[in-house]
């Protein structure tokens, strides 16, 4: 009983500080969130918009390429294995990042100089790149920690990362092109930042740069799916908002995060959680088995949604005040876009969890094959529904694409698959 308990207990704190990490940041994304729309126009907190869903699309794609042959090697290694396994990815990112940023900022260059970038998505796209290159280095570090079981190293950078933001936006509003200057001081912060999470990491168990050779080559036959997968989920979990921007404008765009922002606390937990699920699932799956993991992602996923529902009913009672006091902002189909935020937010809290049952076992085709259906379903639903009914249109065609995408993973979960490292189909 004793040893249950301790192991409890060891999993509530890792899922505390996790939770709390993510917390931390949710509460500067809501503060800068707040900051730009009470202090700056529609138009530039849009741009603002646009240029944070292109970095999350990029962090997304690191992770899902590095994290879960992390999360499923590092379980597995001793000490020297993993040093040289994390020095290797290291090494790789370093090599190919700066050549792919050079290459992105050589043809921004050739688009403003032909006059299809202009005055204010120029150095957008030239400040996207640089926060995004610093802040890729900054999450490797963070995710290599999280798959090392130690939340707690990163929370105490996190702190750290999160006043450096907030500060910088705050100053951003003071200047003649906020969203702008806020990208770029998302980047500074992100430098500071990764160089005290190398720092911790490299006390905690110092890495091999030179370790791993070809291990690019290794992993790219599970990583490439998983990759492809997290790219096309993106397609309509954030990147439905550059069709929005095409389709109606940026103030459209405006309208929809704003609403979004007020559920990011329905994230919060689920966001924070999922930082650690996938090593999580990863032991859980081997030791105990799918029925067991299964279970317990159910559980969790039933929590979320009792979470989810009670924080809405209150968001819903105190909405106009929201609008009025705190946001100061009132946008065209706001009760509209808050109640289909909150559906869409309940489904994904669940896909959310049940997902690392299939990513614990490597099934990572089948995924990207559902998400795929999902997400051409979902943009579709989502450009017929603007034409129908203006924004809120879009976040119908959303919400339409996560119940695809839950349901696929439901009935998928409970089909047999073989060991992840056997079979990663």
């Amino acid at each position: 009983m004793n040893d249950r308990r301790r192991r409890h207990f060891a999993f509530a704190r890792l899922l505390s500080s996790a939770v709390v990490s993510q917390a931390l940041l949710s509460a500067a994304s809501f503060a800068i969130g707040l900051i730009l729309i009470r202090g700056t126009t529609d138009i530039q907190y849009g741009y603002y918009i646009l240029a944070s869903s292109a970095i999350l699309l990029l962090v997304s794609l690191q992770n899902a390429f590095f994290g879960p042959p992390l999360a499923i090697r590092l379980t597995r290694l001793d000490r020297a294995g993993r040093g040289e396994l994390v020095g290797g990815l290291y090494r790789e990112q370093r090599r190919f990042l700066p050549v792919l940023g050079a290459i992105t900022v050589v043809m921004a260059l050739g688009l403003w100089y032909a006059r299809v970038l202009d005055t204010h998505t120029g150095p957008l796209v030239l400040a996207t790149v640089v926060a995004a290159l610093t802040i890729l280095h900054r999450e490797y570090f963070r995710m290599v920690l999280f798959a090392h079981r130690r939340p707690h190293d990163v929370l105490r950078t996190d702190m750290f990362y999160v006043v450096l933001m907030v500060a910088g936006v705050f100053a951003a509003t003071l200047t003649p092109a906020p969203a702008v200057t806020a990208v770029f001081a998302l980047g500074l912060a992100a430098v500071a930042s990764g160089i005290l999470l190398s720092q911790t990491l490299h006390r905690h168990e110092p890495w091999n740069i030179q370790g791993a050779p070809g291990i690019l080559q290794e992993i790219a036959p599970l990583a490439a799916w998983s990759t492809a997968g997290a790219a096309i989920h993106w397609t309509f979990s954030q990147g439905y908002i550059y069709l929005v921007a095409g389709t109606l404008d940026i103030a459209a765009v405006a309208a929809i995060a704003a609403t979004r922002l007020l559920l990011m606390p329905v994230n919060l937990l689920s966001t924070g959680i999922g930082t650690l699920m996938m090593p999580l699932a990863s032991g859980w799956l081997h030791r105990h088995g799918a029925s067991l993991l299964r279970r317990r992602l159910s559980l969790l996923a039933l929590a979320l949604v009792a979470a989810t529902l009670c924080y809405f009913a209150v968001l819903w009672f105190l909405r106009d005040w929201i609008f009025a006091v705190v946001l100061k902002k009132q946008f065209v189909q706001r009760d509209a876009l808050l109640m289909l935020w909150g559906a869409i937010l309940l489904v994904t809290v669940i896909r959310g969890q049940l997902i690392y049952l299939l990513a614990a076992q490597g099934r990572f085709r089948v995924l990207t094959l559902l998400t795929l259906v999902s997400a051409v379903i979902a943009l579709t639903a989502s450009y017929w529904g603007m034409r129908q009914f203006g924004v809120a249109g879009a976040l119908v065609g959303m919400l339409i694409g996560e119940l695809i995408n839950a349901a696929g993973i439901v009935i998928l979960s409970f089909r047999k698959a073989p060991h992840p490292l056997t079979a990663p189909a």
